[in-house]
């Protein structure tokens, strides 16, 4: 597993590889950290993620009460079938924007 961030303009964009769980907690709190206050959006690509775990559904929901609870501040990419399964038996995909 791994989780790396890239800041433009518009977005911070969060890749995550691997599976997405307790052990991408430092990696995220420190790229929502760093850029919360400076960015509007975050996007996060999951094109190689291949598993998603509560703890990540946990840190999904961190981010977007941190952002003031608007959907549209948070946007899911590149999910594949298995994580877009797990993100919508916990509901999410009425809670987030998710573009697979």
């Amino acid at each position: 597993m791994s989780l790396m961030s890239r800041v433009t303009e518009d977005a911070v964009h969060i890749y995550v590889e691997g599976n997405f769980d307790i052990g991408c907690y430092d990696d995220f709190n420190k790229a929502l950290n760093d850029n919360l206050e400076t960015s509007s959006k975050f996007v996060i690509d999951l094109s190689k993620a291949t598993y998603m775990d509560s703890s990540a559904l946990g840190m999904m929901l961190l981010l977007r009460e941190k952002l003031g609870g608007q959907s549209s501040k948070v946007e899911f990419i590149n999910v594949n079938d298995s994580v877009m399964k797990i993100l919508c038996d916990a509901k999410f995909d009425q809670l987030f924007t998710i573009n697979s």
